[in-house]
This record gives C-alpha cells, structure tokens and sequence, in this order.
C-alpha cells in the first residue's frame, strides 16, 4: 500500500532520444550515399587557366591526366609537378572542380628580354634564363648581346654575372617606367671591357651607359627624350651619353 500523499516519480518522454536516433541515421545515410556519389564521379574536362606563353594543350599534356579517371584518383601533387616541369611555369594549383572537371591555374614567366645565339633564348625580369618558346605569342623584346658568359645561358638558371644582371636591370627599369619608354629600347650592349651601351629602337640612336646608378641613368633618358627628342626628333642625334655626373651629353 502506498502511504496517501505521495506521487509516483513522472516517466521522461522517449521523444528526444527518438530524434537523435533518426537524426544519426540520417546522416550516417547521407554521408554513405556521398562517398558512392563522389565515387563514381570522373573526369570529363581538364581546364587550364592563366596561360599566355604555354599553351594550354601543352599544359594538359604536362599533366597527363586522362578523362574518364575517377575524379577522386587523380594525384593533384604530382600532376602539379609534372607541369612545373615546364621552364616557362614559375607556379601552379590544380584542384577538384565538382562533378565532373579539373581545374589548372599557372602563374607564368614572363620575358623581359631575348639572348640571340645558336637559339633564341629569354631572360625574365628575376633572371632566369628561358628556353626557345613554341608559342603563338609574339615576343617583341629587347635583346642583350655582346660578351655575355655562355656558362650564363642555360635555361632553367638564374644568372649570376653583375655585368649581365645590370644590363638586365636597364630593362626592367625601362619597363617600370613606362611601356612606351620600354619598347624605346631595342638592344643593351655589353662590350669587350664590360662596359654598357643601349641603342634605341628610333634611329637607332647609341646610348652610352657605362656602368652603375641604373635607375637614375634610366631616369635621365627618359626625361631628356620625352622633353627633347621626342619635340625634335631622332635624325640627327649621332650619340647620347649618361656616363657624367647630373647631365646628357649629346
């Protein structure tokens, strides 16, 4: 007998515990039927973005990726490394594009300037020398010619001589300055004593450079054409020099 008064303790509702239940199952289901999705999914495109000198063909055949492979198989690290391979490609992503693509973006090595010899070769504006280019686009570049060290000419390596590395800067200082003024230079001389001379490609105007003070030599040319030579003209300019202190001798 139960003493009057007294309550039996109340049953917690299941319901709860119920909705967990069904909520785990849930997911467990939707999680298993999302690895079977993913599982069948595969290659049907292998797009490559970014390029300018590479062609894009050329870049998926660097990555050798074949379609219809299972989009989760494919080996992104070494497709990237495979690409890179390639001397004109300085970085690359390549990435899942859900459901059905992979996606590959480079960041390329852009010329700055061209070596002519035995073959065409390219130098960009860190320094690294580039091999021949089987490329649609039109290098219209500046080129470096006279005593450059051979050892220096190998593609895939940074050059190291200072008198070929401050040729280079004539160049990369021409181009920050303006496009215009950068296409104005149409060849950097190193001669036998090491010494540096542009021409121009108006008139073909020689520009004694010496050596030293690159940025502000550039500077000066640049002002001094675009305030003299460009009101006047090239024709009758047989030389500049920027090899004195504060002024252009012409």
């Amino acid at each position: 007998m139960r003493p009057e008064g007294i309550q039996q303790p109340a049953r917690r509702p299941q319901a709860p515990n119920l909705m967990m239940v069904i909520l785990l199952v849930v997911t467990v289901g939707v999680a298993l039927g999302a690895n079977l999705w993913a599982h069948d999914l595969t290659v049907r495109e292998v797009h490559a973005e970014g390029n300018r000198i590479v062609a894009s063909s050329e870049i998926r055949t660097l990555a050798a990726i074949p379609k219809n492979q299972k989009l989760f198989d494919v080996d992104l690290n070494q497709a990237r490394k495979r690409i890179q391979a390639n001397q004109f490609i300085r970085a690359v992503s390549v990435n899942r594009d859900v459901p059905d693509r992979i996606s590959i973006t480079v960041d390329e090595r852009v010329p700055v300037a061209a070596i002519p010899g035995d073959k065409m070769l390219y130098i960009d504006a860190d320094g690294m020398i580039l091999p021949p280019a089987r490329s649609e686009f039109i290098f219209d570049l500046p080129v470096l010619t006279g005593a450059i060290p051979l050892a220096e000419c190998v593609p895939g390596k940074r050059i190291t001589s200072d008198v070929l590395r401050e040729a280079l800067q004539t160049v990369v200082t021409a181009q920050r300055i303006s496009d215009d003024f950068y296409r104005l230079i149409s060849e950097v001389h190193i001669d036998s004593e090491q010494s540096i001379e542009l021409f121009t490609s108006e008139a073909g105007v020689p520009v004694l450079f010496g050596r030293g003070d690159v940025a502000g030599k550039m500077v000066k040319l640049e002002a001094f054409w675009r305030e003299f030579v460009s009101q006047r003209g090239a024709g009758e300019l047989q030389y500049i020099d920027l090899r004195f202190d504060d002024q252009v001798v012409v």
